[in-house]
């Protein structure tokens, strides 16, 4: 059934009520509509691959945005606040970490 661990990983992260998260290419996934925070106007989705310090961004427009050396701390601020995910992103990441366009998570 399943071609590789990857496949099994996946299998059981994608789809479940209980984790609402995604994991592809050891990036874990969250849609924004399954976090606490507010609904955003711009923002899609968040990822963030743990053993390489990048967080992503995809956009409601299609474009995603890849953010090298962001601490775990601010992927955790993301995914737990009740405010806006929009205004957390301008005022902690957009312009602060390096990074560029990619294609998209999701």
């Amino acid at each position: 059934m399943f071609s590789s661990e990857l496949d099994i990983i996946t299998h059981c992260f994608s789809g479940t009520e209980t984790s609402q998260e995604e994991l592809i290419d050891g990036i874990v996934i969250k849609r924004i509509e399954h976090l606490p925070c507010k609904p955003s106007k711009s923002i899609d989705a968040i990822g963030y691959d743990h053993e390489n310090s990048i967080l992503y961004v995809q956009f409601k427009s299609g474009g995603t945005y890849r953010y090298f050396n962001a601490p775990l701390s601010l992927w955790q601020r993301l995914i737990k606040t009740t405010g806006s995910i929009g205004r957390l992103y301008h005022q902690n990441i957009k312009g602060n970490f390096k990074g560029g366009q990619v294609s998209n998570l999701i």
